[in-house]
């Protein structure tokens, strides 16, 4: 007997192994299970391919072998939980166990010891087998222990993680179904959160930049279902499983400090805790709130559809919630009206104050004094995120932004005439020809150290001088066009037009084409940004292949406007070889484009369409001279549908056809006298 005491008593201190016993015996088949798919899916893999002569290759990391991991790790944790708390919310498995002459933390501790002893074996097992086989004949992987370590504790911290929430959850509510919804809701509210807020403030914040200012962090990393499913081509580094290890610890904490608390007459309610209540209805609440406003708001911009949506949203939000707390939909009481108000007003003052003036957010531009360094241009997110292929080529914001004191003083005062003139919010649009207005992202590093973003349509008409000051300054020129990109390594350069094509690949005349590409881009004045003459061919620079492999691509245009890029490439002979000339035509068919108002408004810009209008009023002509033809190519400029111009219709002899347009004072007296009058 006295060897026996110590024994019992460590079993009464932290878990019963009765219990810890049955539950293994119940619950097993998900251990088994867990094992059973964790070796399909990693050591298995790697002797299934059925070509025994193919030489071994280096995944980029164990997590993108065979099936994706990520369904299986999100599921068996969470039914695992499932099981394992679902005696507290069945009545008679609740009064059963909580009868027994054992304290709750004792209780709580025998289910978590199980749930840890079914998931946890199964991902050491495998990894432990996933080491064993490295060596062997027939793998058709390498790989080294690093790596199967870094696969192992991931899977340990995320399975310890999603267990531990599950039971959290399990603690808190009183229904399993109810329990397993609201995991999954949980673990995705975040991104979603973060999705329907930054949608909200950049529809009704003047000059919001999406996601600027909330997090640095993409959507899906918040997630903890969105950032598992991207964890095959996306592994998880030590800061996060930190996070998710200290938030397993913390959420197990929670439950033996919630479990005592909790009444057996919560079995079967749909939040075991009272005061939880009002967070769950005003979490409801403002979800249906954003996801109205989202769906209705922001179809009608009226403020009486915003405000409708909005009390529609919450409505419903709030009769949800009470109708789930009550389990009935027998919910209208004479305190039902008030609350829902109070809930309105509060959610409707947290929704409306961060888009209202009282923050001062669409009117705050800094001095030009205060800033270190700013980014003015309409590629930001593309210059700041990685180009397919080359994650190593992401160019770092610091990198983009410039210092130079003109170009800061010329980008506030784009911002302050902006901001005090509140042009319309409309995307680009062409009118007459030309993009009436230009994309801006602003960025702005201020010599405090802090970092202010704002983004505008800016209408060419009324901004011309700010617009001017900025977009012939070299820095703007340099990070619009990526002209910084002549810098790296680059391998080729591929010009080409329609059907033709040439490569320039000695370093010599390389270093010379990225030389001259660089100074025309430089070079560009404002007005040549926004002409619609055709390029006259497009322009793919090549890098080197990086250590892995990868070899990126860059793309520019061969503007009219680069008379030195068009002399250098007549002089190397590389012009002769793309130029596309009358000889490469079949027809050129040219009418003067009136009378749209003959036209409905859905087909005024369908060229076809157009041309069947000029035909039957018999004011299209072909045009047979070779001389005429070439001097149509010379002068091209891009089909915008704008009433007066001279459109073209050519067909190749690769049976391409291109809709042009043309300039009346621009086409010679002998093109001009062919126009029917």
């Amino acid at each position: 007997m006295k060897w026996g005491m110590p024994v019992m008593t460590r079993s009464r201190l932290f878990c019963n192994s009765s219990i810890i016993r049955q539950n293994l015996r119940q619950y097993g088949w998900i251990g088994i299970l867990y094992t059973l798919v964790l070796l399909f899916q990693l050591p298995l893999q790697m002797f299934m391919n059925g070509d025994p002569n193919a030489e071994s290759v280096k995944p980029d990391n164990l997590f993108n072998l065979g099936p994706d991991i990520a369904p299986f790790l999100l599921a068996f944790p969470v039914i695992a939980g499932l099981f394992l708390s679902r005696y507290l919310q069945s009545k008679g498995s609740s009064d059963l166990m909580h009868s027994l002459p054992l304290r709750r933390s004792n209780l709580l501790s025998s289910h978590m010891l199980s749930g840890l002893l079914l998931l946890l074996p199964p991902v050491w097992v495998t990894a432990a087998v996933t080491a064993l086989v490295r060596p062997l004949k027939g793998n058709m992987y390498i790989y080294h222990g690093a790596e199967v370590w870094e696969w192992c504790l991931t899977l340990t911290v995320l399975t310890l993680f999603l267990f531990a929430f599950t039971m959290f959850v399990g603690i808190c509510t009183g229904q399993t179904i109810l329990q397993g919804v609201v995991v999954f809701i949980l673990l995705l509210l975040p991104s979603a959160l973060l999705e329907f807020i930054n949608l909200h403030l950049n529809r009704y914040l003047y000059g919001y930049l999406n996601g600027s200012g909330l997090t640095s962090l993409s959507n899906n990393d918040w997630s903890p279902i969105l950032r598992i499913m991207d964890m095959s081509y996306k592994t998880f580094s030590h800061t996060e499983l930190w996070i998710y290890a200290i938030l397993s610890v913390v959420f197990l904490a929670l439950c033996f400090v919630l479990y005592p608390k909790r009444h057996s007459e919560k079995t079967g309610h749909a939040v075991a805790f009272t005061y939880f209540d009002p967070l769950f209805k005003a979490g409801v609440m403002l979800c249906s709130m954003l996801v109205a406003l989202a769906y209705i708001g922001g179809d009608k911009q009226g403020a009486g559809w915003i405000i409708g949506s909005v009390l529609a949203g919450g409505l419903i939000g709030y009769l949800a919630a009470e109708m789930v707390l009550r389990k009935s939909w027998h919910i209208l009481t004479r305190r039902l009206p008030i609350e829902f108000a109070v809930y309105f007003v509060l959610l409707g003052l947290l929704l409306y104050v961060p888009v209202s003036g009282l923050t001062g957010y669409e009117n705050r531009v800094p001095a030009s004094d205060k800033v270190a360094a700013v980014f003015a241009g309409g590629n930001y997110e593309q210059l700041t995120q990685p180009p397919q292929g080359a994650e190593n080529s992401k160019v770092l914001v610091d990198d983009i932004r410039s210092k130079d004191p003109k170009y800061i003083e010329a980008v506030t005062a784009l911002h302050r005439a902006v901001v005090t003139a509140r042009p319309e919010q409309q995307k680009n649009e062409w009118n007459n020809g030309y993009l009436s207005r230009v994309s801006f992202t602003l960025s702005y590093q201020l010599k405090n150290g802090r970092t202010l973003q704002r983004t505008y349509f800016v209408p060419r008409t009324g901004f011309e001088p700010e617009l001017k000051a900025v977009m012939e300054h070299a820095d703007y020129k340099r990070e619009r066009y990526q002209a910084f990109r002549m810098n790296e390594n680059v391998e080729s350069i591929w010009l080409g037009n329609l059907n033709k094509a040439v490569t320039i690949s000695d370093p010599q005349e390389v270093q010379e084409f990225k030389d001259i590409l660089t100074r025309e881009i430089l070079n560009m004045s404002y007005e040549d940004q926004f002409s619609d003459q055709r390029t006259r061919a497009s322009i793919r620079v090549r890098l080197k292949p990086d250590q892995y492999g990868n070899s990126v691509n860059y793309y520019y245009d061969w503007f009219p406007s680069y008379q030195e890029l068009g002399a250098w490439l007549e002089q190397k002979g590389y012009a002769a070889k793309i130029k596309i000339t009358a000889a490469d035509v079949v027809s050129a068919e040219m009418f003067r484009d009136i009378n749209h108002s003959q036209l409905t408004y859905g087909l005024r810009n369908n060229p076809d369409t157009r041309f069947e209008l000029a035909r039957k009023e018999k004011r299209s002509v072909t045009v047979t001279d070779k001389a005429l033809i070439n001097g149509i190519l010379e002068q091209r400029r891009n089909f915008t549908g704008v009433e007066g111009r001279v459109v073209v219709r050519i067909e190749y002899k690769d049976g391409m056809i291109n809709y042009i347009s043309l300039e009346e004072q621009e086409m010679s007296p002998a093109l001009k006298a062919l126009l029917p009058k």
